[in-house]
């Protein structure tokens, strides 16, 4: 993990332990020059030929279209493009990290934070005057300047109302005002970062504007609370009922008291007191794939098949889509569960080490692995290659 006090150039020189302590998820922050020796690995048209594909999701806002801020959904074709007016329009490209090896690079650069919560990269291509209006984000982002120019309005949470322009599809806030006290222009090489909840508005202030979005995965607490439910479910004791000892604050014997909801708060919290099934649903949660409809796990002969690649020296990757992350059980630290799109695998702590090198390389060459080691070692690599974390990298055909 990167060490904290370190000075990073993604921060601008700033150290992750000062960003972390006065402005992650507090208050905003432009960072001059922050994005340095990265050059795009997309031209506009590249973007746009991606959009043009089936399996990536892809959206085109006209701020005057056919109705005021038109949303198209991608797939698009050529002819989308031709037909669209010549400002005032952005492409908005999701999860291009998943594609593009040199995106999921620039991603890593921002693993001083939890890689786990890191979610994809969505990249937008403006016109002159482009924008998605002003509008907020429930989780944290930052919003890197790749090329062109683009102005921000920032709004702090209590600087606005949540009031939206009916009867369009995006939710765009109706009172931004037009000048706002947070207001910058930032060009390439620049990045912005903001918190939940920080209402902003961004407009492209030249052609060929590129915006790569990082965002981070931030579940809202019903969501937590329903999939906890769902965990919890899986085993069901039926012995486990709502039993409250008889109150004398009882009224009447139509009276529910203070008593029953204090027993029934106290029986819930129990419940849910288990640390390890808590982090086991997060761990789910949050490796869960993207786009888990694109991600088959291989079966058994596909495994062995890899496997046996991967010990006879065949270079594997870990691809740009693959979630990994792991747990230390409070019931049993001689342990780990590690998390890989989804499903987990408990194995020795012993292998955290190698864990972590999985999460930080990319590319790998397991034919001096050697698998004496630890028991716990195959099956791990095995897990892996099962769950599409770890890909055999084919050489293109000639």
């Amino acid at each position: 993990m990167t060490n904290l006090n370190t000075p990073l150039s993604i921060l601008g020189g700033m150290t992750a332990q000062t960003f972390i302590d006065e402005y992650w998820q507090k208050k905003p922050l432009l960072i001059r020059g922050g994005l340095v020796d990265f050059t795009p690995p997309l031209e506009a048209d590249e973007l746009a030929g991606m959009a043009m594909e089936e399996e990536i999701e892809s959206r085109i806002v006209i701020e005057k279209g056919i109705s005021p801020w038109e949303m198209r959904q991608g797939p698009f074709t050529e002819d989308t493009f031709a037909t669209l007016p010549e400002k005032e329009w952005t492409l908005l490209v999701q999860a291009v990290d998943h594609w593009v090896p040199e995106v999921q690079a620039l991603k890593e650069q921002f693993e001083f934070l939890p890689s786990w919560r890191l979610d994809d990269v969505m990249i937008s291509y403006a016109t002159e005057g482009g924008s998605v209006g002003p509008h907020y984000d429930q989780y944290d982002v930052f919003l890197v300047q790749v090329s062109g120019k683009r102005r921000w309005q920032v709004l702090a949470p209590d600087e606005y109302q949540d009031s939206a322009i009916p009867n369009i599809k995006l939710h765009i806030l109706d009172n931004f005002p037009v000048n706002p006290e947070m207001d910058w222009e930032l060009e390439a090489g620049d990045i912005l970062y903001l918190p939940p909840n920080f209402a902003h508005n961004g407009r492209s202030l030249d052609d060929e504007c590129m915006t790569y979005s990082i965002g981070f995965r931030a579940p809202s607490l019903q969501d937590v609370l329903t999939g906890i439910c769902d965990k919890l479910c899986e085993t069901d004791n039926v012995k486990d009922r709502f039993a409250a000892p008889e109150t004398a604050s009882r009224q009447h014997s139509a009276h529910i008291s203070k008593d029953d909801i204090q027993y029934l708060q106290s029986e819930l919290a129990n419940l849910i007191s288990q640390p390890d099934l808590l982090a086991e649903w997060l761990g789910e949660t949050m490796s869960e794939s993207k786009y888990p409809e694109y991600l088959t796990p291989l079966n058994q002969q596909e495994v062995d098949e890899a496997f046996a690649n991967a010990t006879q020296g065949q270079t594997f990757i870990r691809p740009g889509d693959a979630r990994i992350c792991y747990y230390t059980p409070q019931s049993d630290d001689n342990s780990i569960r590690v998390f890989c799109n989804g499903e987990n695998l408990k194995v020795d702590a012993e292998l955290t080490g190698f864990v972590e090198a999985v999460c930080h390389q990319v590319e790998f060459d397991f034919s001096g692995l050697d698998l004496q080691q630890n028991s716990d070692l195959e099956p791990l690599v095995r897990f892996l290659i099962g769950q599409q974390g770890l890909i055999e990298l084919v050489a293109p055909e000639e």
